[in-house]
């Protein structure tokens, strides 16, 4: 027959010699232990619901107070309303005090002189519908230097003082002077395309001048590095060297 299995305690204190033994049986051991994680559970539960309660109760103070600053700016929004109707009305009395017709009537083509589409014909076309440099820069011209690898544009001699005039709509990026191309001109186009005019003779376009098509820009002169009068002409996309005889006929 085994011995019951049990645990021993002994309690004593510091001030006398007296002492408390006692005895526990294992099972009553394991259940004050499985008593002690069920109790330690609880609390960490209940810290756990103590801690959610508390972030629900700082919501919800934000929330009234965020409630309480939409009711007040709903009431300012009510009022600005009230002042803009008030605003209204008097505009309306003041409109029919003057004999103001606040909305005009619509137009009637019908009774306009003239054909309705000869209108819309005359009218110019928008700046913008002529991006590709396609237009010959200048209009009688001889080329004495066509485009290469070495000569990334082409030269075109004509009589010193013919206008030179802009390839496509664009603005005008620069204006300047040097050693080389003497008095130019480069306007940058829609679709990344860029025009360079040099040798001119002078200038008739500034920086930030937004040109048309066909619009005269300079005169064909030789200053610079030039021997005789002539437009050295350039046309570029996306900065890369474009053959301008590929966009428009030069002969």
């Amino acid at each position: 027959m085994t011995g019951k299995r049990q645990v021993s305690f002994l309690v004593t204190t510091n001030y006398n010699s007296r002492s408390h033994r006692g005895t526990l049986s294992l099972a009553a051991v394991r259940l004050a232990g499985v008593i002690a994680a069920l109790l330690l559970v609880l609390v960490v539960f209940a810290l756990v619901l103590g801690w959610a309660g508390l972030h629900r109760t700082a919501r919800l103070s934000y929330l009234e107070t965020r409630n309480v600053q939409l009711e007040a700016e709903f009431v300012r929004v009510a009022e600005l309303r009230q002042r803009l109707d008030r605003l209204e009305e008097l505009e309306r009395r003041y409109a029919e005090m003057l004999g103001v017709e606040l909305t005009p009537p619509p137009v009637d083509w019908s009774v306009l002189p003239g054909d309705r589409d000869d209108i819309e014909d005359a009218a110019p076309d928008a700046w913008g519908s002529a991006p590709v440099p396609s237009l010959r820069p200048v209009e009688e011209f001889v080329v004495s230097r066509r485009f290469s690898r070495d000569h990334p544009g082409v030269d075109l001699a004509a009589r010193a003082g013919t206008p030179v005039r802009a390839s496509a709509d664009g603005v005008v990026a620069e204006a300047s002077e040097d050693s080389i191309f003497g008095h130019h001109l480069r306007l940058t186009h829609p679709g990344g395309f860029e025009t360079f005019y040099g040798h001119l003779r002078e200038r008739q376009a500034a920086v930030g001048d937004s040109v048309r098509a066909g619009q005269p820009i300079g005169t064909v002169g030789s200053t610079g590095r030039s021997t005789a009068p002539h437009l050295h002409f350039e046309v570029r996309r996306y900065g890369e060297p474009v053959d301008p005889a590929e966009l428009m006929v030069l002969r």
